[in-house]
């Protein structure tokens, strides 16, 4: 069985890129051969001991056949993003396009207002561009760059209409697939983080380590959406009210100096560290020093992995009522849910989570969730079985 996977980008940072990797692992160890092309690498592209096999392709129609043709894939998986729609709706000639999809369908890819951190529930459309400017949602002033996202997110949701199935990586995904007209018929929602349908396949949490002060750790994109802002103000209420706390703060990007300054206006000086880019597996050794992991999200975070993460760890975690993140809690033990964009709730939270002896394993629920989640890798080989025995029935 051949897989061919096509990507926007891959590279050593990022929940699609995280699960790419993982993804194309398992399917080496059942035995199918998968290759993974992408319009854009990044030079340093390792996420553990094994490579995966990646390539760059150009933005052009007969590079991108010439591998079809010269690979053969019984399936396509196309990892949804707007740089390769039509290049997912050209190789469907050469094979079934099935789709995962890893963050909502939007112009501006965060579908929130910012004027008040709300979430957006219109389907995409003309009145985008309103909402782009007078609820804030828009990530650039530039009217023409409005029209070209209008128009980039209109071509990815064109493409997803037409796959043969589209996988989506929580329920709260699903839902917003369907409000962009996917067939509720062809969607399922998959277990992005490989973990199982339960708290068995998690290991016990840890107790909290004898010390003065609780660990707390983020780990992500630093921007507006994913609320490190809500995180540094949680962290200034309990210092506040006579907790002695520390957080560390993982990752970067455009938002970065915005919280540093805000970290230095709260008077976080000493609580809060920054420490910039991370690649892959060199992550765990934050996991390993942290009490608890939160992960404030303000956007409908489709399933934030790194929830999953920390748990292999034996961490708890805090997570906003935003998006999939809160349906981690039907999978696993550990799992903190706060009121979305509220610090103080956020803080009580924080505090329950460390309050709470997690070394009574007796107290962990082993069977969380009756809704299953679909099986990738079973799916789509059931998926080839199928597509070769109507084949051969022609």
């Amino acid at each position: 069985m051949n897989i061919l996977q096509i990507a926007d980008h891959f590279g050593p940072t990022g929940g699609l890129e995280r699960f790419i990797y993982e993804f194309t692992r398992r399917l080496t160890d059942r035995g199918v051969l998968s290759q993974v092309a992408v319009m854009e690498l990044d030079s340093r592209h390792d996420w553990g001991e094994e490579r995966i096999d990646v390539s760059v392709l150009p933005d052009d129609r007969e590079a991108w056949e010439a591998l079809a043709t010269r690979f053969r894939p019984d399936i396509i998986v196309w990892h949804a993003g707007p740089e390769t729609a039509k290049m997912a709706e050209l190789l469907s000639a050469y094979a079934p396009v099935t789709a995962t999809v890893h963050r909502p369908l939007c112009p501006s890819g965060a579908r929130l207002f910012r004027d008040v951190d709300e979430i957006c529930v219109h389907p995409t459309g003309a009145g985008c561009l309103y909402r782009w400017y007078a609820r804030k949602c828009g990530t650039d002033i530039s009217p023409l760059e409005a029209l070209r996202a209008l128009k980039r997110s209109g071509g990815l949701i064109g493409a997803l209409r037409g796959c043969y199935r589209v996988y989506a990586v929580s329920r709260s995904m699903s839902d917003f697939l369907s409000l962009e007209g996917i067939d509720p018929a062809r969607l399922s929602v998959i277990d992005n983080s490989f973990g199982g349908n339960d708290a068995a396949g998690y290991p016990p949490l840890q107790g909290r380590r004898v010390k003065e002060e609780l660990e707390l750790l983020y780990v992500g994109r630093i921007n507006y959406t994913k609320g490190v802002q809500y995180l540094l103000r949680a962290v200034r209420r309990l210092l506040d009210n006579g907790y002695r706390v520390r957080a560390t703060i993982v990752g970067d990007g455009w938002f970065a100096d915005d919280m540093r300054n805000l970290a230095l206006e709260l008077g976080l000086r000493k609580e809060v560290v920054f420490t910039g880019h991370v690649n892959g597996s060199a992550i765990d050794a934050y996991y390993d020093n942290a009490d608890i992991l939160v992960v404030p999200s303000v956007w409908p975070e489709p399933a934030g992995l790194v929830v999953p993460e920390a748990r292999r760890r034996g961490k708890p975690v805090v997570v906003f009522d935003a998006g999939g993140l809160s349906e981690w809690q039907s999978y696993m033990d550990g799992v903190y849910t706060a009121k979305r964009a509220d610090v103080q709730d956020l803080a009580d939270k924080i505090v329950e989570a460390s309050e709470n002896d997690h070394s009574r394993e007796a107290v962990r629920p082993i069977h969380l969730n009756a809704d299953k989640r679909t099986n990738l890798i079973e799916d789509l080989m059931a998926m080839s079985l199928m597509l070769g025995k109507e084949v051969a029935g022609k």
